[in-house]
């Protein structure tokens, strides 16, 4: 069973605790909203599955809460309940984007199956984004991708704290929510900081949250982004930008998984996985006392390194076919591009400063520039199209093949078996077998070794 984070509105304060408290008995997380309007706020404060409210409540009507939720929140499953189950109230809370309504009177035993049932699709959802945050690795076959997607399968399900570390580009923040699907908080919500953008002063307010005249501005209570994470992971990237005073109280939470807002002397505890990433060499920045020492260690129980793409060209061929497909259905091209073994060969050369954000945006252009046809170098950025075009056109870019044939010599070197050396290549040993065989054979060839002297 899925757990589900319920939101429950009724104007009349007894049910809503009671149905709270049954909802919480079944299982699942609760809360509470007097109004329609108090329920808006908690969902742009909160992460909901399901929304269970009254049809009809002072003020916003409960179709209209289900109308404004969905267009907030347009995955939230909504059930209206209403004393007056006529087929016209019916209709109209459908039409709303209700997926059904219950009618009143209801017992504990008709609320448990309706929760399992919207567990159900819930659970379903998240399996199938679960299956597509999977599809980060899908492809990749360098030896590099697949000692990364051995590390992420391990420390994926456990609630150790995970520092991500790797070059501007490298994919961090897809690999951190990659992570976060992997783990059994994969129902919970996935709430991401980037701590570079946030002055001092900001980044408190923003991460911990305030309270009401903590400071000029603040005219109301807000929760920050640990609450907002409650239940989930919070993922902090370029952590090494922090200040002293965030550091300290970031190393805070860690040790005692308590927060306070700003202006507030009460703490708050919370179930959060904190995932940070930097791109910094964090041991170098504590040396230089730049960073500190004990929040560095909290942080690091799990150093996860994303290696640059120059040092796993093998994945860059599927990756830019990928990259370039996805883009022409984004720019609802009829006709994709494509791209040739040369421009491939090519593209296995270069550097990548950028690294798979750079190749991402590059085929973006290409998508537009070159749709119906074979991608040209001019259809790359100019920076990139200068460097693959070389010295005067006399560099000798190798074939797909000969890239292909390195790559299986590299992963046959590593010891493995053939069986095993076919898994990590994506292909079944009767293909890699033949492969080695004809790689023999060329080689022979090659060493003029077919005659014998």
């Amino acid at each position: 069973m899925t757990r589900l984070n319920v939101l429950i509105a009724d104007d009349d304060d007894s049910i809503v605790k009671t149905l709270c408290m049954t909802v919480k008995a079944l299982g699942h997380r609760a809360a509470g909203a007097g109004s329609g309007e108090q329920a808006l706020r908690e969902l742009e404060r909160g992460e909901f599955d399901f929304l269970l409210t009254d049809l009809r409540m002072e003020g916003m009507s409960g179709v209209e809460l289900v109308s404004e939720a969905r267009r907030i929140r347009p995955e939230l499953i909504c059930v209206v309940m209403t004393a007056f189950a006529a087929f016209d109230n019916a209709v109209s809370a459908i039409r709303a984007g209700a997926w059904d309504y219950l009618p009143k009177p209801f017992d504990a035993e008709q609320l448990e199956h309706l929760l399992d049932k919207v567990s159900q699709i819930v659970g379903l959802r998240k399996e199938n984004e679960s299956l597509r945050s999977s599809s980060y690795f899908s492809g990749l076959s360098s030896p590099a991708a697949l000692e990364l997607r051995s590390m992420v399968e391990r420390l994926a399900p456990s609630e150790a704290t995970v520092l991500l570390s790797g070059e501007t580009g490298a994919g961090k923040t897809a690999l951190a929510r990659t992570i976060h699907d992997l783990s059994a908080r994969a129902g919970g919500p996935f709430v991401g900081v980037t701590c570079s953008s946030l002055a001092d002063t900001l980044f408190e307010s923003e991460v911990f949250g305030h309270v009401r005249g903590a400071f000029t501005g603040a005219v109301r209570d807000k929760p920050g982004k640990f609450e907002q994470a409650e239940g989930g992971t919070l993922f902090l990237d370029e952590i090494g930008e922090l200040s002293a005073s965030s550091q300290a109280r970031l190393l805070q939470f860690l040790e005692d998984r308590t927060v306070e807002r700003v202006g507030s002397s009460q703490a708050r505890r919370l179930d959060v996985r904190v995932i940070a990433a930097t791109n910094r060499n964090l041991a170098a920045s504590v040396e230089r006392r730049e960073f500190r020492e004990d929040l560095y260690y909290r942080l690091n129980v799990f150093e996860c390194r994303i290696p640059p793409l120059r040092e796993r060209r093998e994945d860059i061929p599927f990756l830019a076919r990928r990259f370039l497909q996805e883009a022409a259905l984004r720019n609802g091209l009829t006709e994709e591009p494509r791209l040739s073994e040369e421009i491939l060969s090519r593209l296995c050369l270069y550097e990548w400063p950028g690294n798979v954000r750079e190749l991402r945006n590059a085929m973006e252009r290409a998508a537009v520039l070159a749709a119906g046809r074979e991608v040209k170098t001019g259809d790359l950025p100019a920076a990139l199209s200068e460097a693959l075009a070389g010295e005067g056109g006399s560099l000798r870019f190798p074939t797909l093949r000969e890239v292909e044939e390195a790559h299986i010599r590299r992963v046959l070197g590593m010891g493995v078996s053939m069986e095993r050396a076919a898994e990590m290549l994506g292909i079944n040993s009767v293909t890699l077998w033949r492969k080695r065989r004809e790689m023999e054979e060329r080689k022979k060839v090659e060493h003029g070794a077919e005659t014998e002297v």
